[in-house]
Formats: C-alpha cells, structure tokens, sequence
C-alpha cells in the first residue's frame, strides 16, 4: 500500500529513520513546486536517486568533463552509443576504458548523495512512497547508504547552511587565494581542530608561518584562482556541493581566501540550485523543525507506516541523532565565535552578540534539548562547551581556545 502525505505534516527525517527501520524496498518521490526527485530504496538502504531538473547521468557525464576524467568528445559518443543499445552510461564508459570502475563509484556516490541530501533544505513539499518487490540499480558501480547515514548527514547540512550562506550566498561567487600556495603544509588525518589551530598564522598571511590544510581543504583551495565560481570549483573537485562550500567558507574565517566578484554559474548546466539569500528567517525555522521533529520520534507513538510505539533500536538511534546535531550546533558556534574575532578583532563577549552580528541564527544557541550552550571568556581566550540537565558546563565535550594576540 503506498504511502503518502506533505513534508510539512511529515518531515523528511521521520520518512526516511521509517523506511531505513521497516527495511522497505521501492521508490520514494517527492514533489515540489520546482522539482521531482525520486530515492530508490532496497531493504532500507539508498540505492538510487534522481531529479526532474537534471537527470543523473546528465549530471554524471557534466561532472566527469568538468573534472578533466573525461572529454566532450567521449561523451558525446557514449551518449551516441547509449541511445542506440539503453544500455548504463556508466557502463558503457568503463567497458569503452573512457573512465575507470572507480571514477564511476565516485562520481554515482557524490550525484546521488547531492541529489538526496538537497532535498532535505525543502521547506515544503508531498512525498509518496510505492513499495515494490524488487528495484533495479547499477550494483555493480552503487554502494548502498543507510537510511540513518543519510539522515545525521542530512540534518548536519541543514543545521551548517544557514551560516555558510552567510559567506556564500551564491553559487557564481569568484573567490581569490590571499595567501601564497608555497605557505601550505598538507597534514593527514588532521581535522578542523588543527584547522583552527592556525587562525591566527592565517591572520598573519605576510608571515613565513607555514599554513596547515587537510588534502581536502588544499585541493579546494588549488581550485580558487580568482576566476572560477563556486559552482565551477564544485564541478573542479567532484566533491560534494556542501562539503565544498564548507571548506570555502572555512577558508574565508581562515582569511586565506577573499570574494573577488561574480562570474556566470548557470544552474541549467549544473542541475544545483542556487541558494537562497543568506539571512533569510526561514532557515532558522528548517532547522527548528527538524530539531522538533527529532525530539518528535521519541514520543510519537503512531506514523503513516503503522509503526505503534518506538523499538528500543530507534530511541538509540534518535539518541544519536540528537547528540550529533547538538554537536554540529557547538561546531558552528565555535567558527562562529572565530569569524567574530576575524572581524571585530576580539570574540564577542556573549553568544548573543553572534546572533546580533548575524553570525549564527538564535536556534543555534541551544541544543537540540532546548539547554544553552556554555560560554566564557578566559584570560587569554574563551570556553564553549554544552552543559548537562543540571545547568552544568560537561567537561568531557569542551572546546578552549587560546587567542593569540595581533602582531603590530
């Protein structure tokens, strides 16, 4: 029996924590004013997506030529060859040797997570999901994601848009490296907290102090060369389109990179939105909702798909997700707290100055219980951490920071 109803009686994390539980297999299709994007589910796992805007394999064979895998030339003829025999571009790329079986793996991964991972910023919408006995992908190139994977990353981005937006309000955004490329040293298995280690090196790009950059964040920033667009970086690195506007916007905070204008990113080549106006009120309100649709799961006790109280399975997982939007929501205070001291050369002396300054929305000032987060000024720096159910900083997850004063 299929089920259907709006996004907003249902959100989209409810929809697909039900499918991923149940273990269901058929084809979820979800439908917005602008756009109709379909996510094949095989025993609860993401197998397949697709949109109305730009089919998948028109995306999968624009991205390839844009990272250099493949030429126009090659494209042409597989699509040649594909009208002729309805065979997979795909396949028809690996067995013609135009591409390698893993560029194809890659590139399906990142299309199809960009695809169902933009569904989640929908404000409104219908949704109806169509079980079937069996669904038919590409099994030999497509590696299944799990319903709950989808789900943490999906409302990870959304909590992280909204101050991305702040920076990068558009896909045809120009940026311009600051600091020279022989200033960067490349760790490996170093995350954002040796990232942010060297903000104030960053501060002081004239100096001789190497600059320390994951691999990820080095390639992105080998992408911006004063002439590409954000867009065109995205379609340059094949990584995700939030994943590199994160790295960008992180580069940004960092000072290693500026805005140098506007170039010509045409979401009609892409097939990816362009995003709406940072600032705008409504994406503390997404965030909310999906914070309360969390908190939602716990204590619902009927759904659409028949699900009469909640497996202890679920309440673990939702426990999780909880956890992990609370922390992404101390992460984006933290950089928050570091652009305001970018900018303002001091952090702020208040979480709320960061909502003043329109650094962060309000809704990020809590957890995804409701509880504020912990901050405070220390002699040389700041504490930023959550606190437990009795009003307690929680030691454990503490993020101090020491702000090195400006050199004159």
């Amino acid at each position: 029996m299929a089920l259907e109803g709006t996004i907003k009686d249902f959100g989209l994390p409810d929809i697909f924590q039900l499918i991923g539980l149940q273990r269901k297999t058929g084809t979820l299709t979800l439908q917005s004013d602008k756009e109709e994007v379909t996510v094949t589910f095989e025993n609860g796992m993401v197998v397949m997506a697709d949109s109305s805007a730009k089919r998948l394999e028109d995306r999968l064979g624009h991205v390839l030529v844009k990272q250099g895998k493949l030429s126009a030339a090659r494209l042409e003829e597989a699509l040649q060859t594909q009208k002729a025999t309805l065979q997979r571009l795909g396949h028809i790329l690996v067995t013609s040797n135009a591409i390698s079986a893993k560029d194809l793996r890659d590139a399906l991964q990142v299309q199809v997570s960009q695809i169902v991972f933009k569904v989640f910023r929908w404000r409104d919408g219908e949704y109806l999901f169509a079980p079937t006995d069996s669904v038919d992908y590409d099994r030999d190139n497509f590696a299944p994601m799990s319903a709950d994977f989808i789900l943490m990353e999906g409302i990870r981005m959304v909590d992280e848009w909204p101050i991305i937006e702040k920076k990068i309000p558009s896909m045809d955004l120009v940026f311009r490296p600051v600091v020279d490329h022989a200033l960067i040293e490349v760790v490996e298995g170093e995350g954002e907290e040796t990232a942010f280690g060297s903000l104030t090196d960053a501060k002081r790009a004239g100096a001789s102090t190497r600059i320390r950059l994951t691999r990820q964040e080095e390639n992105i920033f080998r992408k911006v060369d004063g002439t590409r667009t954000v867009q065109g970086i995205i379609d340059a690195t094949g990584l995700p389109e939030f994943e590199t506007c994160r790295t960008l916007f992180d580069l940004l905070t960092r000072n290693l990179i500026s805005t140098a204008g506007r170039g010509a990113a045409k979401a009609s080549e892409t097939g990816i939105e362009e995003p709406p106006v940072a600032g705008t009120p409504v994406w503390g309100a997404v965030a909310a909702m999906c914070a309360l649709a969390l908190v939602g799961m716990l204590v619902q006790r009927k759904t659409p798909f028949a699900v009469t109280g909640l497996s202890p399975m679920l309440r673990s997982s939702q426990q999780l997700l909880l956890d992990d939007v609370s922390h992404t929501r101390l992460q984006r205070l933290d950089r928050a707290v570091q652009a305001h001291l970018l900018i303002h050369g001091a952090p702020p002396r208040t979480l709320a100055e960061l909502v003043k300054s329109g650094l962060v929305d309000p809704a990020y000032l809590e957890d995804a219980s409701a509880r504020p987060f912990h901050y405070a000024l220390t002699q040389d720096g700041y504490l930023l951490s959550p606190v437990d159910d009795g009003g307690r900083p929680d030691r454990t997850r503490l993020i101090e920071r020491t702000v090195a004063p400006d050199r004159p």
